[in-house]
């Protein structure tokens, strides 16, 4: 039986329409809610609830009709028996109330030490799982992963809290920073889109960006700690290890061009100076591409390197100049003796 189906008998019963069965029910459900409360309380908080009711009873029945009952044994034990039936009843229904008060208080109190979200959206299907928020925000949540938000955003900020892996467009808002709580790490932004993948049993979370600029950092106890945390561009992420506490900054796996799909991107180069193509991957990737020895800028480069990933291209280029590459961070360094 749950708290409102009791609820539905308690009344039933005030109102005298129980049979016996039913009037044993309420007092084994009585017995259960003192011995086998899950709502936190103490041995002595039970003592002390029983203590009120039974105090309660004697002064409103025995307590009240003690000297009658030698002289008037009929009409006083009648007096007492309903009296007692009746104070069981309203001392049992107050401690229904301070149960299911007491109840409502440890529920808002762990709520409120977590999260306060309304709504739980758990991805079981094989198969990337869409959601629009009400304020305009797609999430594409991966499969065994589950995400939770208010029904309805705050004014100041839109916190969303992620168990698993997610791609998110966010809906921009100035006023209001969208942020997505993973463990200790907090990844905040204002309208942009990125992947977080935060799984329970994975050693590190990780955070990749498509488009604008995240900031991501690590979440401390004391507001006045500095935070731990680095800002994300687009095919940027971030490593964060929950073991060692460390943001280890890099670039995606697989850079994509930031250009608009409508423009037509040509990466067909002749006879070109070293330092023009490579800037043309930066302008089209945004990444930084470091030349270190400048006896390179009086290199060449003749080839048609489209349809290719970025680190194909860097590979051809290098070959090329006689020159290698290697990601540092979130930027590629140029080094190598150069052509002759």
């Amino acid at each position: 039986m749950n708290q409102h189906e009791f609820d539905k008998l308690l009344e039933k019963y005030l109102a005298g329409e129980c049979d016996t069965e039913e009037e044993k029910l309420i007092w084994e459900w009585q017995d259960n809610m003192l011995k086998n409360s899950q709502l936190l309380l103490n041995s002595d908080e039970k003592e002390a609830i029983k203590k009120h009711l039974w105090n309660r009873i004697y002064s409103s029945t025995i307590g009240m009709y003690e000297e009658e009952i030698p002289s008037k044994a009929g009409r006083a034990f009648t007096i007492l028996k309903w009296g007692v039936a009746a104070m069981l009843m309203i001392g049992l229904v107050n401690i229904f109330l301070m149960m299911k008060n007491k109840k409502s208080d440890v529920v808002a109190e762990v709520s409120q030490a977590q999260h306060t979200s309304d709504i739980e959206v758990k991805n079981t299907s094989s198969t990337d799982s869409e959601i629009k928020l009400e304020d305009g925000t797609v999430v594409k949540l991966k499969k065994n992963s589950s995400i939770s938000y208010p029904k309805h955003f705050g004014k100041e900020t839109r916190n969303v809290y992620l168990k698993g892996e997610a791609f998110f467009k966010v809906k921009r808002n100035p006023n209001a920073p969208f942020i997505v709580h993973t463990g200790d790490l907090v990844t905040e932004v204002l309208g942009t889109s990125f992947n977080v993948k935060s799984y329970d049993n994975a050693k590190a979370i990780e955070v990749s960006v498509t488009s604008g600029r995240v900031s991501v950092y690590e979440m401390t106890e004391k507001l006045s700690d500095k935070k731990n945390g680095v800002i994300l561009t687009p095919n940027q992420k971030v490593v964060f290890d929950k073991s060692s506490k460390k943001i280890t900054p890099g670039i995606v796996e697989n850079p994509i061009a930031l250009t608009s799909i409508s423009d037509k991107i040509s990466f067909v180069f002749e006879d070109a100076p070293l330092p023009v193509v490579l800037q043309k991957l930066k302008d089209v990737y945004g990444i930084e591409i470091i030349i270190e020895n400048q006896d390179l800028n009086q290199c060449a480069f003749t080839a048609d390197l489209n349809d290719l990933p970025l680190t194909t291209q860097l590979e051809l280029i290098c070959r090329t100049v006689n020159a290698r590459f290697e990601q540092r961070g979130t930027s590629f360094f140029i080094s190598g003796e150069g052509c002759k």
